[in-house]
């Protein structure tokens, strides 16, 4: 599922491409994408124009001149991309929206997890999945807030800070790369960490946040992992494999049906302080599972903006530390 960073840079492309442009067409497919709403309704975008978008969390809202808005959201394989308006969309283009300077953006999702939802700015604000984030973290954490929201919890770490509620945008891979560069355990519970831990914590989502964004957003070839190819991520997917500070082997564990990875000894446990444990010792079972095959990556822009999926295909970047 595209996290923070690749809607960031969604929303950034979006910007460059329809901001300050005119819809000419509109058409949207009767699917689960527009749940709840017509073809028709999203069509009566026509003759409107494009001010500007905002982002929040993994949401994207598209304002318009009178008072129209889109709301967005990419799920799990949902991806904007322009075209030229003569050319042939590709397969699995769930909306398309064609712009006064000949080019059409079109909204693919091969798995219809997605959302596109018409309506104007307050009704899209007051949805309760948008009123219900948390705080952006690109725009500066409060680590006291941070601090407050984690202690209030029992659950673990990692099941915490994939809360939209206590940071809006964080998914699977951020949460994981964060939790080691803070060098906190995943399994850890929220209401054992200290005030120096919080500092950590809120320092390591900065620093991995930025770390993806400048590997997407730069004009340098981008690094996959497809197909057991190089995977230059910290922990991420990388069960088996030799830490990249310290040599210890990654490992995986399951918690809230989704993989976990960590290095036990730069993210060592402490007793008495993992979610489900007893008497210290964590109730999680660690999964075996085989080291990645590693191979040459896959590199070049995408024309795309999105997760970039499918194929079990995951967009990386080279760690900056």
């Amino acid at each position: 599922m595209p996290e923070l960073p690749e809607v960031e840079i969604a929303s950034r492309q979006l910007r460059a491409w329809a901001e300050g442009r005119r819809i000419v067409a509109a058409r949207a497919e009767r699917t689960r994408v527009i749940r709840g709403q017509s073809p028709q309704r999203f069509a009566r975008l026509v003759g409107h124009e494009l001010r500007s978008i905002e982002r929040s969390g993994k949401w994207m809202l598209l304002l318009f001149d009178g008072d129209e808005a889109l709301l967005s959201h990419l799920g799990m394989t949902g991806k904007w991309i322009r075209r030229r308006r003569t050319a042939a969309p590709p397969s699995h283009v769930r909306a398309t929206i064609e712009l006064d300077d000949g080019y059409a953006i079109d909204y693919r999702d091969p798995r219809l997890f997605g959302r596109l939802i018409r309506g104007t700015p307050d009704e899209l604000r007051a949805l309760p999945q948008m009123a219900a984030l948390g705080p952006d973290p690109l725009s500066g954490i409060d680590r006291a807030r941070l601090g407050n929201v984690l202690r209030k919890t029992r659950r673990s770490l990692k099941e915490a800070l994939m809360d939209q509620r206590t940071l809006a945008g964080l998914g699977n891979i951020q949460v994981s790369e964060s939790l080691h560069r803070a060098k906190l355990h995943p399994e850890r519970l929220g209401t054992s960490v200290d005030d120096d831990e919080v500092r950590r914590l809120a320092a390591a989502i900065k620093e991995s946040l930025d770390a993806t964004l400048r590997g997407e957003d730069s004009p340098e070839p981008i690094t996959y992992v497809e197909e057991g190819g190089e995977n230059v991520f910290l922990v991420y997917d990388r069960a088996g494999q030799p830490c990249r500070t310290c040599r210890t082997p990654i490992e995986r564990i399951v918690q809230g049906g989704r993989s976990t990875y960590f290095c036990p000894r730069c993210q060592p446990a402490r007793r008495r302080r993992l979610a489900g444990s007893k008497a210290g010792v964590s109730a999680t079972r660690l999964a075996a599972v085989r080291p990645l095959r590693m191979g040459s990556g896959e590199r070049g822009r995408p024309r795309s903006v999105g997760e970039q999926a499918g194929k079990r295909k995951l967009r990386v970047v080279r760690d900056s530390s």
